[in-house]
């Protein structure tokens, strides 16, 4: 990821400076805006009723809601257009656009909104408008409201929440007209409120007023009608009238019927306890009306005593002795007596109720008949006392709207306003826009994400291979060497291998020569030379690396295996007509079309041309054979150690994958930063089909210095990093 963004730094910075230029010049055409503030504290109305001195429910109260009215009170188009009066903002440039003078961006604008820069024919047909007639007062109001809409686009207007605070926020070109807007917008809201509530105590002060005198009316009338109808029906006024005969008799009966009633019920629950007795076949000897009987107690007494005298001698004399006989004729007389006692208390009771129930309905018939004359008496103090009543509410009424139209009227002379001015605005010591710092930082954030997304974007379309581990990925093969770029000042590619044998070109492909040695078999002799498409650096990898094996001393050939474009005998420095094309067909032998590589002392077998003649475009190319290469390759293996084979490209010639079949090792050329990945694929899977043995991989043309800058983390890194190490 730091090699990408290392290989695209500039692409990034070009689309930072692309965006930051403009931004800069943007702001340096703009005109700085000044932002002043102002605090204005809301505070809660009277909760007095309008009529009664008591809190009224229905009185609305301070809350978020009431907040939020009064900012929408405090960017009011009335209040607007006063602050514009007040301060002459009507015949302001700032706030008035046709004053104001058109700037050369806005005027190139216009132009090129009206497209007069085109030729007349290539301009679209514009609708023909109809535009209204529009009175002068209409005309008026329109620019008006235009100014007013551009002055509430300069203010703003907050409230704090949980709190009672609205924060006034006035921007303009001049920092004193900012203070002086913000200031002004909060005198005049003031100044509102305090109209408002003037206006509102007259309305209710006029309001009262006529409702005094209607009540004053209503009262004369109520207490006119109590006084007449009291001396049409000869009543008393309420505080010289004292209680009648009647009404102490009907008081005194339904005193002693409430105790008579009290004593019914007494005796009847005593005479139905003495009922509940006997008819449950209880004793009645258990009633109290029974138990407090002295006589009964003392005849219980007796009983008591001859119970105990008859228990003595029964167990003395024994049950027949005349002795407890005579007892027990006493006790039967004595509980005889008893019960006749008992009996008389029951009959007593009985009497009881039924004298209280006489005596209790006797009160009732008396009271009944006071009633009826007492209400015939009555209804006329009922309707006196009702007409009394309503004179007296009357009354109250008429004097709870004269002192509240009393309170008003002193009310009216101390208004407030319910609202001060907690913080006034004052002159901004610095602009308020534009940020310049915030947009630049925006800017540079912005376009430095863009040109690293830009970066990544063309990193992932772009398919060519940059690194040893991509070729290693891409292949399934080992990478045996990268072969920098030649020096563009030196001569050819190939002098200077020669010429500089210490240089990191001539060192790639001794690593190259080291590597084929130690990872062969010590019979592989003929070596293929290849690539995916040309103009990789096949020709120039396959002579100098047959160059390198013959300074080891071994008998080498380089054979140019391109029958189609053969380039090798240039770099060789011949011009034959013969080679490898009259091998193959046997119009030569070896001797006759192998020449010697005056530079590099080896053996150079050139592709030939058919015939032995100059090839024309039109002529046709012969056509390999399994059998005949055979033939000439092992012909050849027997004369030499080495045998270099340099090849057309994979994907553009057949007689590639032939010539595989009789090597013992193919190289496969990646020309760096410049082959397409799927190229790559491609060939290699083609000479696998053909079953080419191939060894390894060959970085070619690789720019070390954007290679060790890119950060590509593979040993090629190290002939850019260490460049010095070797003499160039």
């Amino acid at each position: 990821m730091r090699g990408v963004l290392w290989r695209g730094k500039y692409l990034i910075f070009a689309i930072v400076l692309l965006l930051l230029i403009p931004t800069l010049l943007y702001l340096q055409q703009i005109t700085p805006l000044y932002t002043a503030t102002a605090e204005v504290l809301i505070e809660g109305g009277e909760n007095g009723d309008t009529l009664l001195d008591r809190t009224n429910p229905y009185r609305p109260r301070l809350n978020e809601v009431a907040i939020m009215t009064e900012s929408e009170v405090l960017t009011s188009t009335p209040l607007a257009w006063r602050v514009i009066e007040k301060l002459g903002l009507a015949n302001d440039p700032e706030y008035n656009p046709k004053l104001r003078k058109p700037s050369a961006f806005g005027m190139f604008m216009a132009d090129l909104m009206a497209l007069e820069w085109l030729p007349e024919e290539w301009r679209p047909a514009r609708p023909v408008e109809v535009i209204p007639e529009l009175s002068p007062d209409a005309r008026e109001r329109i620019e008006k409201a235009r100014i007013v809409n551009r002055f509430l686009g300069r203010v703003d207007v907050r409230a704090s929440r949980r709190s009672y605070v609205i924060t006034v926020a006035a921007t303009s070109e001049s920092r004193e007209k900012a203070a002086r807007v913000a200031n002004m917008i909060v005198e005049f809201y003031i100044l509102d409120r305090l109209e408002a509530g003037f206006q509102e105590t007259r309305r209710v002060t006029g309001w009262l007023s006529e409702r005094l005198e209607g009540l004053r009316r209503d009262v004369a009338v109520a207490e006119a009608a109590a006084e007449q109808y009291r001396m049409m029906n000869n009543l008393r006024r309420n505080s010289d009238r004292s209680g009648t005969v009647n009404e102490q008799q009907l008081s005194e009966i339904n005193s002693r019927l409430v105790i008579a009633r009290a004593d019914l019920a007494q005796k009847q629950a005593r005479l139905d306890q003495v009922r509940a007795l006997i008819r449950q076949r209880g004793t009645v000897d258990t009633s109290s009306d029974v138990l407090q009987s002295q006589l009964i107690q003392r005849l219980r007494e007796q009983e008591v005593t001859l119970l105990r005298e008859m228990s003595d001698g029964a167990k003395t004399f024994g049950e027949r002795h005349p002795r407890l006989i005579a007892l027990r004729a006493d006790l039967t007389e004595l509980r005889a007596k008893i019960a006749l006692e008992v009996e008389k208390v029951g009959t007593s009771v009985a009497n009881e109720v039924e004298v209280a129930a006489a005596g209790t309905r006797t009160l009732e018939r008396e009271l009944a008949s006071l009633r009826r004359t007492n209400d015939s008496a009555g209804e006329a103090e009922i309707r006196l006392r009702e007409l009394e009543r309503d004179a007296e509410t009357s009354r109250e009424l008429y004097q709870s709207f004269l002192a509240r139209f009393k309170r008003d009227a002193e009310q009216d002379r101390i208004q407030r306003a319910n609202a001060r001015i907690l913080s006034p605005a004052e002159i901004p010591g610095g602009p308020s826009a534009p940020r310049s710092m915030l947009i630049v930082a925006a800017v540079l954030l912005v376009g430095f994400g863009a040109g690293i997304a830009l970066v990544f974007l063309l990193d992932h379309l772009d398919n060519a291979v940059r690194s040893t581990h991509e070729a290693e990925d891409i292949t399934g093969l080992p990478v045996f060497a990268s072969v920098p770029v030649a020096r563009r000042r030196g001569g050819t590619a190939e002098s200077q291998v020669l010429k500089r044998p210490r240089s990191g070109l001539a060192d790639a492909f001794r690593t190259l020569r080291t590597a084929l040695t130690l990872s062969g078999a010590p019979d592989d002799k003929v070596i293929m030379v290849t690539s995916s498409v040309p103009e990789e650096g096949k020709s120039f990898v396959a002579l100098s690396l047959a160059r390198q094996f013959k300074r080891t001393d071994e008998r080498v050939l380089l054979i140019d295996g391109d029958l189609h474009r053969p380039r090798l005998h240039k770099a060789v420095n011949v011009d034959v007509a013969r080679g490898i094309m009259q091998l193959l067909n046997g119009s030569a032998t070896p001797e006759d079309v192998i020449v010697r590589d005056a530079v590099g002392e080896i053996d150079f077998l050139p592709a030939g041309r058919l015939g032995g003649e100059k090839q024309k475009p039109g002529d046709p190319v012969m056509d390999l054979t399994p059998e005949a290469l055979d033939r000439v390759m092992e012909m050849l293996r027997a004369r030499y150690d080495r045998i270099i084979l340099d090849t057309p490209p994979v994907l553009a010639v057949a007689d590639t994958r032939v010539l595989a079949g009789v090597a013992d090792r193919v190289i496969y050329l990646v020309r760096w930063n410049s082959t397409p990945r799927e190229a790559v694929r491609t060939g290699v899977r083609l000479l696998r089909d053909a079953r080419a043995k191939l060894a390894g991989i060959v970085l070619s043309r690789v720019d070390t210095r954007r290679h060790a800058r890119y950060g590509y983390s593979d040993y090629t890194q190290y002939y850019g990093r260490y460049g010095g190490y070797y003499q160039e």
